[in-house]
């Protein structure tokens, strides 16, 4: 009888690699490597390359190399290989997942062996046991049909229980990977050639041999890198368009990298096996949250909303192609959903690596180099698409400079038998062109002006409510003749939670205030709300809390928030605060909600209490000058009714202050509308100086 597994585990939290720094980087001979490449999509780039642009960029110790589109991490691993520190980007989950784990040098070997003989003994136990488990309907609806069969499925699931049981936190990260490969290469049905395919249906399949042999062959690569001071490697789950979002100011010297070709490859297809078995994609609105994160390069991930191409509207080279493509397509007749958009991804393709490359500069130091690996495409009806020398145009429009376009290899087009090239751009970020950011108007005053124009062209007197789209956005840009803002988002968040708005806007509000609402998707609403600002009562009395923060995430957070989150994580401040057990289900949610839009969350608990009453509770945070808005919040709780409506939902939000101390705050929804029921301020100390005199005063309840 067949039985349905109802909760898919989860994905585990991605820790940082352990950094060794008291000897010297060493190179790792690749020949003393039994698999090292445990993980990775059978399209990556081959670490030759990789190492030859080390050389050539004359790259060391004291360097940090970029690869924003990092897949499964060969960049990372050649740069740590080499001694040189490494920062990844990737939007798939479980590519990211990948690349923090081949980067992650540190578990013991015999002990990763021994704890997989364990599991895989337990394995074969619960095997005799359980009758044949399955998927739930529709995170199995999401699978390539006949990706893999029932049999194999049923071992998988079982392993992954065995898994869970015997968890070992320091070890499971890599066990996972390690299914995840063979689950892709040995226990599917997948078949990978230009395209992945379906091949002859497998009755049964060796999982737990598979598995075991994997997680064998990562011990012996792991017993060659005891012990050898592995760089600093961090991966981020993140959207390449976005790099400053996750990455400091002027701190990449080097970017290499492979992005997606404008091509038909979905290469969410190429993972989704692992993805939806492992737990990182459980639904077609994760599914659909994870392509948005990435630049289009096929038409299964375009949506109406998307808005990149506006970014190449004056740009001529890619115009023409987008044309030549859609007039090929009326004169070969072909009329399908997919056909008709080919000409639309063109543009959105260009717009989101413009979007990329401008968003890039600011985290480069002078005269750093990037090389980007990318191929000449005819996929689109057959209309040639020279890649390489587009992106360099588009480069070049940017202020940086093109070094060479320097060929990688050929490749023989199925469809025209020409000979596609497939080469490396080479780009350099020049010292002397670091001023681009110098424009007549700053980035903050035409956001204010391109908002102003928006509002003033609707507003009429008394209204308490008025509309407007993103499209919008470009339109006042070019009414105003100001730059258009490569990131139209950050026009919108910029101006719901780090700036006022213009004094024109504000001046029409008398005692309440506006404030930007989501309105569904690439919509948006000014509405005319209540003044309630959120900020920590500056009179309010904090309570010592020893700081249980690790002395190395303290040192590597690589901004506010996500050091306040660590914090607040680490010293279980929100158990604290809330009197509720709670553990922390995700960070950085990204997710839909009808008549809202896309929404964030900073980070997701789930608790219980000591009745077993089950709470969701998520947590706005806020460090530096970033301010607590009312907006969010009211978000927060629309997630929590819409994703889990039978918990019970608190809403939190957290603020540095002064002096390690943390302002928390809890809101509730009343007859005025959302408001704090609740405040209080922790400040983190070294154990010692809690004093008896501060536990006897915590004595006193409240």
């Amino acid at each position: 009888m067949a039985q349905t597994v109802s909760q898919l585990p989860l994905a585990p939290e991605v820790a940082e690699p352990l950094v060794i720094t008291d000897r010297e980087p060493n190179r790792i001979r690749r020949e003393d490597l039994v698999a090292h490449d445990w993980y990775r999509f059978v399209l990556s780039f081959p670490p030759h390359l990789v190492r030859e642009y080390i050389d050539r960029f004359d790259l060391g110790g004291n360097s940090v190399v970029l690869d924003p589109f990092c897949g499964t991490g060969t960049t990372l691993v050649e740069s740590q290989r080499h001694g040189i520190q490494s920062i990844g980007v990737e939007g798939n989950p479980v590519a990211h997942f990948a690349s923090s784990v081949k980067t992650d040098w540190s578990p013991n070997p015999d002990e990763l062996v021994e704890h997989a003989e364990q599991v895989s003994a337990l394995a074969s136990e619960l095997l005799a046991e359980t009758g044949l488990r399955r998927l739930p309907e529709e995170p199995q609806a999401l699978l390539l049909g006949h990706s893999i069969s029932d049999r194999p499925l049923h071992k998988t699931l079982i392993l992954l229980e065995a898994l869970q049981r015997r968890v070992s936190l320091r070890l499971a990260r890599h066990e996972r990977l390690a299914l995840a490969k063979a689950l892709v290469f040995t226990i599917s049905n997948l078949e990978f050639g230009p395209e992945i395919g379906v091949g002859r249906p497998k009755e049964d399949a060796p999982v737990i041999e598979s598995w075991l042999a994997g997680v064998q062959a990562m011990a012996r690569d792991l017993e060659v890198l005891a012990g050898l001071g592995a760089p600093r490697a961090v991966v981020h789950l993140g959207d390449a368009r976005q790099v400053t979002r996750q990455i400091p100011a002027n701190s990449v010297d080097a970017v290499i990298t492979s992005p997606p070709y404008p091509n038909e490859k979905d290469y969410t297809r190429t993972t989704r096996l692992e993805s939806v078995v492992l737990g990182f994609v459980r639904s077609k609105q994760d599914l659909r949250a994870l392509k948005q994160g990435l630049v289009r390069s096929n038409t299964r991930s375009v949506y109406k909303d998307d808005s990149d191409d506006l970014l190449v509207a004056d740009n001529d080279d890619i115009q023409d192609i987008a044309e030549a493509i859609e007039k090929r397509r009326m004169e070969l007749n072909k009329g399908s959903g997919f056909e008709r958009l080919y000409a639309r991804l063109t543009r959105l393709y260009f717009g989101g690596m413009q979007r990329h490359l401008g968003d890039l500069r600011r985290v480069l130091r002078p005269d750093a180099r990037l090389a980007y690996v990318v191929g000449d495409q005819a996929s689109y009806l057959q209309v040639m698409i020279r890649t390489g020398q587009l992106l360099g145009d588009i480069a070049e429009s940017l202020g940086y400079e093109v070094e060479s376009i320097d060929l990688f290899r050929t490749r023989l087009a199925t469809a025209t038998k020409q000979q596609l090239r497939e080469e490396v751009l080479v780009l350099r970020w020049p010292a002397a062109k670091r001023d681009w950011r110098r424009q007549r108007m700053s980035q903050q005053s035409r956001y204010s002006a391109i908002i102003e124009r928006i509002f003033m062209s609707k507003y009429q007197k008394g209204m308490r409510e008025l509309d407007f789209e993103r499209e919008d956005i470009a339109k006042a840009a070019a009414e105003l003749g100001v730059e258009m803002p490569k990131n139209l988002g950050d026009l919108i968040y910029s101006l719901r939670y780090r700036s006022d708005l213009p004094d024109a806007i504000r001046a029409t509000a008398g005692d309440d205030v506006w404030i930007i609402k989501g309105a569904g998707r690439a919509k948006y609403r000014f509405v005319l709300s209540p003044n309630k600002p959120i900020s920590p009562n500056s009179q309010m009395v904090s309570t010592k809390i020893p700081d249980s923060t690790p002395g190395i995430v303290t040192k590597y957070a690589l901004s506010d928030e996500q050091a306040l989150l660590a914090k607040l994580r680490y010293n279980r401040l929100v158990d604290t605060f809330t009197g509720v057990t709670c553990y922390s289900l995700q960070n950085h949610l990204r997710t839909q909600v009808v008549g809202q839009g896309q929404v964030e969350t900073d980070e997701l608990y789930v608790g219980v209490d000591k009745k077993g009453a089950h709470y969701v509770i998520p947590v706005q945070a806020k460090g530096g000058k970033d301010r607590l808005n009312i907006v969010q919040i009211q978000q927060d709780i629309a997630v929590c009714s819409d994703k889990f409506p039978s918990l019970i939902c608190r809403p939190l939000a957290a603020q540095f202050m002064h002096d390690e101390v943390i302002a928390m705050f809890e809101f509730g929804e009343g007859a005025e509308g959302v408001g704090i029921v609740s405040e209080k301020h922790y400040r983190l100390v070294p154990p010692d100086e809690v004093t008896d005199a501060d536990l006897t005063g915590y004595q006193v309840h409240d």
